[in-house]
């Protein structure tokens, strides 16, 4: 049984961890890590190329971690890296054939159970969510920079 807390504040961690741990269990029972999950995750949802770069600032993971997953999933041959033309620096990311059946058989299940959920509320409720959310992202960020 989880202890309750009182204090609104801790609750709400507790809340958020509690929706990484959704994250990161059903990456376990994927067989992925928790990165090279949204990884994949961002890959697929755009169907679109992204260079590393890119990919630390969308997930906000250090260069160090994406770099290890993305010689994680080349190995495995879920992306390739390709040359950005003029630039010898930066690759795009891209999916490859498996990359993109492992993808579909991955992340499209859990976009649609994370749809389900966010519909399960109402608009208003989604509204004020995400509203609220990024109110608070600012202000925390804020108090703490």
């Amino acid at each position: 049984m989880k202890k309750q807390t009182t204090d609104p504040l801790a609750a709400y961690n507790q809340l958020y961890k509690e929706i990484d741990e959704i994250y990161h269990l059903y990456a376990k029972k994927e067989g992925v890590s928790d990165t090279a999950l949204w990884l994949m995750y961002s890959l697929y949802e755009d169907d679109t190329v992204y260079t590393q770069r890119e990919l630390c600032s969308a997930w906000h993971y250090p260069p160090q971690t994406i770099n290890s997953a993305l010689k994680n999933l080349e190995k495995q041959g879920l992306i390739t890296l390709a040359s950005i033309p003029g630039n010898q620096k930066n690759k795009w990311i891209v999916l490859t054939a498996k990359g993109k059946e492992t993808a579909q058989a991955v992340i499209s299940p859990l976009i649609l159970a994370e749809r389900k959920a966010f519909q399960g509320l109402k608009k208003e409720e989604r509204t004020a969510l995400l509203s609220l959310t990024k109110k608070y992202v600012e202000l925390l960020r804020n108090e703490v920079n």
